[in-house]
């Protein structure tokens, strides 16, 4: 799991007056608003005796209120009261804090930055089609028992499509992908495959029984673990697209939470969304499936990866772990194992915050360990622009 990333926290509409507690990268998070209606995400877990603060009380002032011993914590983190005290505004410990996290609203989802450099982070992905009345979307989220690798794995695989979903690529072995590249970009990379959709999928009578070329699109940007998937509704040239985004957060080393928006630029009519997320789900069901099931249920490190790579069909797949290469050299990848270790002994860490870098000192809970960044990364982040680091 990787610190230093824009991620997922939940979907705007669940968070309502009460707090809500959310757990990303093996960590417990509350999420709750202020009076102006914005959200603040801080580490649910109080300083004082280390209650959850998430069944704790939104205030009219903007903070919210431990039920354990009320005291009070405004979106920055700080202790703003301790009602037991002889003045309870102004007898506060300098420990009395909690890490806070950027928080960002975007297409209808709550974005939270779990780390503690946001001035070097990669810019969450853009959703243009979210706002845009051409386009007509449902949204849509589960949680997987697979770790996040696997559950991404699903997706970037060209091969699995004929096997799994019934998309062959033609030619003489319909099984076998045909020649295709991968495209870098900034924060991810894109590729694109033809392939050849089944008779059997077609749900509109004007289509069934035929069988089209179609070009799929994918592209995968490190934010969000955001994937975008695109393909043209009922052959190349009818300029229908069916078009998803799968967003996916872990919520610790074998469960990830899978947040996905279905577009469409095609029978738009309300009466079509049931068929339109029913087809989509279809195949989100059959990923799943495939996922929960991968051993083992954590994924290796990169360097002890145990199953064999095929060059030409795991195209896709070798620039996913290339990406995660450029996050662990840069230092954002958590020790898991000395997580577990301290973790079974009682020494809980949180994820670290922008706030430690501005003020080191008196934090009860210590951060979560990391892994070293590589001797290549130190040098060139002393003069790196922003999130330049990890591009190509």
């Amino acid at each position: 799991m990787y610190t230093n990333l824009w991620y997922v926290a939940e979907e705007s509409g669940r968070l309502g007056e009460q707090p809500l507690r959310v757990r990303m990268l093996g960590r417990d998070f509350v999420l709750f608003r202020g009076r102006d209606g914005s959200v603040a995400c801080l580490s649910d877990v109080c300083p004082h005796r280390g209650s959850s603060l998430a069944p704790g009380r939104c205030d009219d002032d903007g903070t919210i209120s431990c039920p354990f011993h009320g005291w009070k914590f405004d979106a920055a983190g700080h202790c703003r009261r301790i009602p037991s005290q002889a003045d309870p505004e102004r007898d506060i410990p300098p420990g009395a804090k909690v890490d806070s996290y950027p928080v960002e609203e975007r297409y209808g989802f709550i974005w939270v930055f779990l780390g503690d450099t946001p001035e070097r982070a990669l810019p969450i992905p853009d959703i243009p089609e979210y706002d845009d009345p051409d386009w007509r979307g449902q949204h849509y989220s589960d949680t997987w028992h697979a770790n996040l690798h696997w559950s991404k794995m699903t997706d970037l695989d060209h091969v699995h499509l004929p096997v799994v979903h019934g998309i062959d690529f033609g030619g003489d072995n319909p099984n076998r992908p045909p020649e295709h590249h991968v495209e870098y970009l900034d924060n991810g990379f894109s590729t694109v495959i033809r392939g050849h959709t089944p008779p059997a999928a077609r749900s509109f009578k004007e289509y069934k029984g035929k069988r089209s070329p179609v070009v799929s699109r994918l592209a995968f940007f490190v934010p969000g673990f955001t994937l975008r998937g695109q393909v043209e509704f009922a052959g190349e040239g009818t300029g229908m697209f069916n078009l998803f985004y799968e967003l996916s957060t872990p919520i610790d080393e074998e469960h990830t939470k899978m947040y996905y928006l279905f577009f469409r630029n095609f029978f738009m009519e309300p009466e079509n969304d049931a068929m339109h997320v029913q087809r989509n789900l279809r195949n989100v069901f059959q990923d799943k499936a495939n996922a929960e099931s991968i051993m083992p249920r954590r994924a290796p490190d990169l360097d002890d990866w145990p199953v064999l790579q095929l060059d030409r069909e795991d195209l896709v797949m070798s620039a996913y772990w290339q990406e995660m290469r450029k996050l662990r050299n840069a230092g954002c990848q958590i020790d898991r194992l000395a997580l577990d270790l301290l973790d079974a002994n009682g020494d809980y860490r949180v994820i670290p915050s922008p706030g430690r870098r501005a003020d080191s000192e008196n934090w009860v809970f210590a951060a979560v360990p990391r892994l070293p960044a590589s001797e290549e990364f130190a040098d060139e982040a002393d003069q790196a622009s922003s999130g330049a680091y990890f591009g190509t």
